[in-house]
């Protein structure tokens, strides 16, 4: 049996929001607490308060660029949830430093999975549980951490599915938390095992256009894209585009560029041009690798198809933990079909959780301008 309590404090006084958050998350069993805060509040302070009243469980945090729940797209609050099992198996590792030596965290990661429940050299976790990941944002080093985490999971279906903190719209500083400590290059993942439904999926607003491009110089690890098709890269999406030169960073979040693995889309929004026409973008594009220029669908519409596919596999779905991209939000909000999407939410589902981030993760990848979510059924 699993339940879970979901709470949206909009109290703008960080002490009474944390109160306030206590009281209405709080219940019997206990298994993890996870926390999504605007960067209004002193995220050290809720990390240390909500832990030292929950430190018999696991207890996760991040800044956000605006909270997502039952109520709407939000911003300056305080999000809380708890889940409670008795037989649900929890346990997170947090890999600090990131910049450094992450690899020097294989066998930790490895004795996390297995305090879990879940066996890293084993092919078929994938149908046993999953992890939550809260990445920081802004250093650019979720792909780096996400392969040594993978490094050590036989089971390539294996899920993490997560988001990489905001702070607001500042692209400064971000923060996530792990039972109470605070880092700002990193990420924390929450391994779970349990016997309740759950589904993983990945959403996101666009199609294809058949305007491929090769990437043929790019800077992987800083995210910069040199050259398309052995042009500039400014140049050539703008030519293939079909649009002039100085009006391509006005394209770039309803015209991102879309990568196949697979059968599946994954997103590449270009974040800016700079003064050599290279493009740095928000996930990384390998050398060589087509690139699609996509072209938007309907929020609504697919929002519809997304949760429908969940309801199909999760008859008595109870909870989506949600992790949307900020160029999404702020493009919803843009067309002002917020409130539409929250009713869609609510139709489907009784509790939402999640966040605005600066990036998203799925499996192995991480991407951005997607949603992707954790859906969760149990019996009454």
């Amino acid at each position: 049996m699993m339940n879970a309590k979901v709470y949206y404090s909009q109290k703008k006084n960080t002490q009474e929001a944390v109160a306030e958050i206590i009281k209405e998350i709080t219940q019997e069993d206990i298994k993890l607490v996870m926390f999504f805060v605007s960067p209004i509040h002193d995220f050290e302070y809720v990390s240390k308060g909500i832990y030292n009243e929950f430190s018999h469980s696991e207890v996760m945090g991040a800044t956000t660029a605006g909270e997502i729940c039952n109520k709407g797209f939000m911003d300056d609050g305080l999000l809380a949830i708890s889940i409670s099992s008795k037989t649900m198996k929890v346990k997170s590792i947090m890999i600090e430093d990131g910049h450094k030596h992450p690899i020097l965290y294989k066998n930790k990661i490895e004795d996390t999975m297995k305090e879990a429940g879940l066996n890293p050299d084993s092919s078929n976790i994938s149908n046993e549980g999953f992890g939550i990941g809260l990445f920081n944002g802004v250093v650019c080093l979720e792909e780096k951490l996400l392969s040594v985490i993978y490094s050590v999971i036989k089971d390539s279906e294996f899920n993490i599915v997560g988001g990489s903190a905001g702070d607001g719209s500042n692209f400064k500083n971000t923060f996530i938390s792990y039972n109470g400590k605070v880092i700002d290059d990193g990420c924390v993942v929450t391994f779970v095992k349990t016997n309740e439904r759950f589904c993983i999926k990945k959403e996101n607003i666009f199609k294809l256009s058949g305007k491929t491009m090769t990437a043929t110089k790019v800077d992987v690890r800083n995210r910069v894209i040199y050259e398309l098709n052995g042009n500039p890269a400014s140049t050539e999406y703008a030519r293939i585009l079909g649009i002039d030169e100085k009006d391509l960073n006005r394209y770039f979040t309803i015209n991102p560029l879309g990568r196949m693995i697979g059968d599946e889309i994954f997103i590449a929004t270009p974040t800016q041009i700079n003064p050599d026409k290279s493009i740095t973008v928000y996930a990384q594009v390998l050398p060589y690798s087509i690139v699609d220029i996509l072209e938007p669908l309907d929020p609504k519409e697919v929002l519809h198809q997304t949760l429908t596919e969940v309801k199909e596999e999760i008859p008595n779905l109870k909870l989506l933990i949600s992790f949307n991209c900020l160029l999404r939000t702020l493009y919803f909000k843009e067309k002002k079909i917020t409130g539409d999407l929250t009713n869609i939410f609510n139709e489907y589902v009784p509790l939402l959780c999640g966040f605005s981030s600066y990036g998203e993760q799925y499996k192995k990848f991480h991407m951005n301008e997607t949603l992707t979510i954790l859906a969760l059924g149990w019996d009454e």
